[in-house]
Formats: structure tokens, C-alpha cells, sequence
């Protein structure tokens, strides 16, 4: 439904149930600073279940020290989040048997930059809007009810809501 399987979904639903850490994913891959001028600054292939590798690059603007011919970091960040709250709700309506004719996400957020830079200790992001604009045969109160799901479900969410641990590490 919607360019969502659903019959793999529920299987992964039934296996879930039956044993939840059958559906713990490891994620793990490297990137490399580019020292040859031009470049974007930094390159991570990122490996894909269906496919060959896929390769993220990434530069700062020139007012950072990059030449912008690459997404910055935090453009990543915001995408990946927005893509998983779209994604998260494009599923959750194929659950509920609702047929979506569009969806269509944007993200909105205001970046610091003087923390990056060693000049303030501002948050370099204080608040983030996802907007969802959706074309489909429901009510609004089911498509909020949706919504609302995804809200609870959705991975990135979650990441932007709940402090996670993170540890940093140097090998030299």
C-alpha cells in the first residue's frame, strides 16, 4: 500500500511480539576526512540491505571553513529525522488500512553557529518543525489519530526527544 509492504511489515510485527531483540539492528560504518582542496570535507559510504554502498559527503559552508559543495552535517540530521517521521507516518497509515494519494514533509529550524566556532555556549539549534502535508481518503481526526501514532513510534523522534548516551573516542 503506498510503496509499503505490508505483509513484510506484519510479518516483522508478529516477529517482534514473539521475541522484540530479533529486531535489534547493529549500525556501524566509517567515514574519511578529505585533505585534497575542492573536495567535500568529509565521505562515508554507507552500506544499504539492496543495493550497492551509498555515499554520503559533507562540507561546511565557506563562512566555516568548507567550500559548500557538499550538504552540511546538520542538513543530514534534519533529513534523516524528517525522512524517518515521513516514513514513520507513511507506514503507520498502510497499518491502519488508510491509502495515502501524497505525502509530503519540510523541516524548519533556526542554526547557531557561534558554539561550532568556540564563541558562545548558545544551543546551535533550539527548536525543530516538521510539517507533513497529506493527500488521502480520511478524516482529519484519522489522519491526526495517525499522526499522533507516529509521534509515539517514529525513531528520530524519539533521538530528538530523550538524551541518548553518546561516547567519544581517539585512536591515534
Amino acid at each position: 500500500m503506498h510503496n509499503v509492504n505490508t505483509d513484510a511489515l506484519n510479518q516483522t510485527i508478529t516477529k517482534a511480539e514473539q521475541d522484540p531483540s530479533a529486531l535489534t539492528q547493529h549500525v556501524s560504518f566509517d567515514g574519511e576526512w578529505q585533505i585534497q582542496h575542492g573536495q567535500p570535507q568529509f565521505r562515508t559510504t554507507i552500506p544499504i540491505p539492496n543495493g550497492e554502498p551509498f555515499v554520503f559527503e559533507a562540507d561546511f559552508p565557506p563562512p566555516m571553513g568548507g567550500t559548500g559543495s557538499a550538504p552540511n552535517p546538520l542538513a543530514y540530521c534534519f533529513w534523516g529525522g524528517l525522512a524517518c517521521y515521513a516514513m514513520t507516518y507513511a507506514q503507520e497509515a498502510a497499518r491502519q488500512g488508510v491509502q495515502l494519494r501524497s505525502l509530503s514533509a519540510r523541516t524548519e529550524a533556526d542554526v547557531d553557529m557561534t558554539r561550532a566556532l568556540g564563541v558562545t555556549d548558545n544551543a546551535p539549534v533550539q527548536h525543530i518543525d516538521w510539517h507533513l502535508t497529506v493527500d488521502a481518503d480520511a478524516s482529519d481526526d484519522k489522519l491526526e489519530e495517525i499522526k499522533r501514532i507516529a509521534d509515539e513510534h517514529c525513531p528520530g523522534v524519539y533521538c530528538l526527544r530523550n538524551p541518548i548516551e553518546l561516547e567519544t573516542h581517539l585512536a591515534t
